[in-house]
């Protein structure tokens, strides 16, 4: 068999998986995101609301257009995160592979997950403000004739008025929680993925695509049980302009809302987590194989 052969999509250059991984989690988010503001305002509105409830409530307010607010910042968060978080993976990756001649095992491989994380969050934060900043814009409640105004008009109105009204550091608001919650998802999803994958060949559930769509909803649930907690905390925190604390957050769902309030918006945050990956996996696999045939 010839090197070329025995590829696979882990064996992509970085600069590769940055460009078609990129392409692949655009195409995911566009179709997810509305789960992931339904997610938001879920984190954010003080009553309990189903995530149907909600949906119908924001359709019902501003259109069916308003599921899709914030989708210019969603992309850009995958332009700038999940670039550079698989740019950085498959860099490692094959950097191990060439000194060590084999592949990572499961530690090294969550190792080299975290770091890759951890770039990835750090280079798409500011992203990852204006778009939660911009899911959350406009009445959480229904009003008459929603005439309520809006903060911000897009994307990049958003990131001038933020810099401009609240200094650059405000887009950086929260990054210690978006490193921890990018920490929390690369173990749960990495070493998840890989214990479930087994268990299903073992016992001979599935095989093929259907393995890869029954793991990774599996992964993404014990993902998702995990890093809500501090996805919610990190929602509420960078949604405030000014004059909040942490430990006022973590107090405030302590002591007046329960400690299951962490796990608020648990279903929409699964479903997109679940779909998010199958789909940018897939697609990833898809045209990788393409890339690879012409090369």
């Amino acid at each position: 068999m010839s090197q070329k052969a025995g590829r696979t999509k882990k064996d992509a250059p970085w600069h590769v998986a940055m460009v078609l991984g990129g392409f692949s989690g655009m195409v995911a988010t566009t179709i997810v995101h509305p789960l992931d503001l339904i997610k938001v305002r879920l984190q954010l509105i003080s009553r309990y609301c189903t995530t149907r409830e909600m949906a119908r409530q924001i359709v019902r307010c501003r259109g069916f257009k308003a599921l899709y607010a914030g989708l210019s910042a969603g992309l850009l968060r995958q332009i700038t995160n999940t670039t550079t978080r698989l740019g950085v993976y498959h860099a490692l990756y094959n950097l191990h592979y060439r000194k060590y001649e084999r592949y990572p095992v499961i530690y090294e491989k969550i190792t080299i997950g975290i770091t890759a994380g951890l770039a990835g969050a750090l280079a798409g934060h500011p992203s990852e403000v204006v778009l939660v900043r911009l899911m959350a814009d406009g009445p959480l409640e229904p009003c008459i004739a929603c005439s309520c105004p809006k903060i911000y008009r897009g994307t990049f109105h958003a990131l001038q008025k933020i810099c401009k009204e609240e200094g650059m550091r405000a887009l950086w608001r929260g990054g210690t929680l978006t490193l921890g919650r990018s920490v929390l998802v690369s173990v749960g999803q990495i070493g998840s993925y890989s214990q479930v994958r087994e268990k299903f060949r073992e016992r001979n559930l599935a095989k093929g695509l259907s393995l890869h769509i029954y793991t990774s909803f599996v992964s993404s649930f014990l993902t998702a049980v995990f890093s809500l907690p501090i996805d919610l905390v990190k929602t509420r925190y960078q949604v405030k302009r000014r004059g909040i604390q942490l430990s006022e957050i973590f107090s405030d769902i302590l002591h007046k809302k329960g400690i299951w309030y962490f796990w608020k918006g648990f279903v929409p945050y699964y479903v997109r987590m679940a779909i998010h990956t199958t789909v940018s996996l897939l697609i990833f696999d898809k045209i990788y194989t393409k890339y690879d045939a012409l090369h």
